[in-house]
């Protein structure tokens, strides 16, 4: 009987440690999955890239990134490190592990969050605000400023977005000292509407004042004003300021620095008051000269001509009614061209460019025009960007298509605010 008793307790034994056994093994929790499904911050989703594990979320502008609070999902019975919920600075890329249930699987993402910094740029033009009575005051008997306006129109309502803000300055707000140093990047527009021999004398004519609100001040020089203002230019791209000229307002380039010497300044201005009827059925385009790989070329609408090489894009189709207005460098004449047009052009050119200490953009088909050039950024001076020709034409009658402006002018404002 004592070893019946002994043997169903040894029996009892075994199966109580099998059943055990059996019990530890059928417990044991089986790998599961460790990724990433979604992650997000403000109401912005991110873009996982599974594959190479990275995770990249671009956050409204003007985002504080070093406290940024994610919201992470991962895949059922995971967990993620740090957690969801958790604030993180996100100056640097920050490293997410995610955990399987099991503890035994891991994969680790790197995450970059971005936010556009915001940038500031101002508009400086003739008219005391940018309305519509302020430009119309300009207006004389026989010329306008529609161009200028239109421009301003487009900057204020086009180009503003959450990442931009844009302000307006007129010519006597920066003589008077309005504050330029808050400014990424400034746009000086002139086309003036009067004659262009007058307006290419811009910011200075000694006969006629050019920058008053009130408009084209005849037989009224405004020595003191201009001076004012070519000196708080000058003063902001001597610090570092970066500068668009557009059209005439190219002429400032000897005032503020960007040239050495008068001389250097453009030197070939021309143009009336009304639209020159012989211009309205061609379409004008220019050749661009710099690599297209570019910021500056983004996104421009290339076409072909038979007369021009390639990349050749327009700026004004057919059909438009063009004023033939230009404020520009002609490579023919001046002192980069000594002996006139028999000097051979790539000999001009090139003293050209060693002259003007400037890097050439864009020119007329025969080469011997120089019509958008940059003036890199020097030492303690900005960048200068100017579009001196008679096709950059805000405004226009007929048929406008300012797409390639508009595209232009954009980029070389995005280039300056970089």
């Amino acid at each position: 009987m004592k070893k019946q008793i002994l043997s169903l307790i040894s029996l009892s034994v075994i199966v109580l440690l099998a059943t055990q056994m059996y019990s530890c093994k059928d417990e044991k929790i089986a790998p599961g999955d460790a990724f990433l499904i979604s992650f997000s911050a403000d109401g912005t989703n991110a873009t996982i890239n599974e594959a190479a594990k990275t995770v990249t979320l671009e956050l409204a502008p003007g985002k504080d990134l070093t406290s940024v609070t994610p919201t992470i999902v991962v895949s059922t019975g995971a967990t993620v490190s740090p957690e969801s919920g958790k604030a993180q600075n996100f100056t640097t890329p920050v490293a997410y592990t995610v955990t399987d249930r099991s503890g035994t699987i891991k994969s680790t993402y790197t995450v970059t969050v971005t936010s556009e910094v915001i940038k500031s740029v101002a508009f400086i033009g003739m008219a005391a605000a940018n309305t519509n009575a302020a430009w119309d005051a300009l207006d004389g008997s026989d010329f306008d400023l529609n161009d200028d306006q239109t421009a301003a129109s487009w900057f204020a309502t086009t180009y503003a977005s959450a990442a931009r803000t844009v302000t307006y300055l007129s010519f006597e707000d920066v003589a008077g000292g309005a504050d330029l140093s808050k400014f990424n990047a400034i746009w000086i527009q002139y086309d003036g509407g009067w004659w262009g021999g007058e307006v290419a004398q811009f910011p200075n004519n000694s006969k006629h004042c050019l920058l008053l609100e009130t408009g084209v001040g005849f037989d009224t020089p405004c020595a003191t004003v201009a001076t004012n203002f070519a000196n708080a230019i000058k003063a902001y791209y001597q610090a570092g300021g970066n500068i668009f000229l557009g059209n005439f307002a190219g002429s400032i380039v000897d005032e503020i620095g960007a040239v050495s010497s008068p001389d250097y300044a453009p030197n070939n201005s021309f143009g009336g008051v009304a639209v020159d009827a012989g211009a309205t059925s061609g379409a004008w385009g220019v050749r661009w000269v710099k690599d297209v790989t570019s910021p500056l070329f983004k996104n421009i609408i290339t076409s072909t001509d038979a007369n021009c090489a390639a990349p050749f894009f327009i700026m004004l189709e057919s059909g438009t009614e063009k004023k033939n207005r230009s404020d520009q460098y002609n490579l023919n004449f001046g002192p980069w061209a000594p002996n006139g047009d028999t000097d051979p052009l790539a000999t001009r050119k090139q003293a050209f460019l060693t002259m003007t200490g400037a890097s050439l953009m864009i020119e007329n088909c025969g080469g011997n025009e120089g019509l958008m050039l940059e003036w890199p950024a020097s030492g303690s001076k900005g960048k200068v960007v100017t579009v001196l020709a008679g096709t950059y034409d805000w405004y226009v009658g007929g048929k406008p298509n300012n797409d390639n402006i508009k595209t232009l002018t954009k980029n070389i404002l995005e280039y300056l605010v970089k």
